[in-house]
């Protein structure tokens, strides 16, 4: 009954995305356009409970932000990988960077219902072959539906 349930919360929210033209969540790296998502507020929570598996997997003593950013410097220095697997991992520390990004009194994660996301990371070179990763979000609101 259950998973009846979240399939029609899924299909309503599929629904309300593609009437409104919202979820839509774009970013470049540096002036290179790296993603093109387009999910509904249950994928954007399924983004958010896959990134800590992944570096639980990988590198469980990294910080869950510090391994985000590492995703992301790979990503500036080689581009999107060619496999899906590292590619599935690239997307989604760059979607986890942007949906726990704070926003006023809320994330910008909680507008992935209501609005279209962009967001340009740039990577800054620190000395002792050290990195910083910023990025900055532009939010673009859907239609009316």
């Amino acid at each position: 009954m259950f998973g009846l349930f979240r399939k029609m919360k899924e299909m309503r929210e599929a629904f309300t995305a593609g009437a409104t033209n919202t979820g839509n969540v774009t970013a470049t790296i540096g002036d290179k356009l790296v993603l093109n998502w387009h999910g509904t507020p249950s994928q954007k929570d399924g983004v958010l409970h896959m990134l800590p598996k992944m570096r639980d997997s990988m590198m469980p003593d990294a910080e869950l932000g510090s391994f985000a950013d590492g995703v992301i410097a790979s990503v500036n220095d080689d581009g999107m990988s060619s496999d899906s697997t590292g590619n599935n991992i690239q997307t989604i520390a760059m979607l986890w960077r942007v949906f726990t990004t704070k926003l006023d009194d809320g994330i910008y994660g909680d507008l992935i219902g209501q609005a279209n996301l962009h967001c340009a990371f740039q990577l800054h070179e620190q000395p002792g072959d050290q990195f910083k990763i910023t990025w900055k979000i532009s939010v673009m609101r859907g239609r009316t539906a």
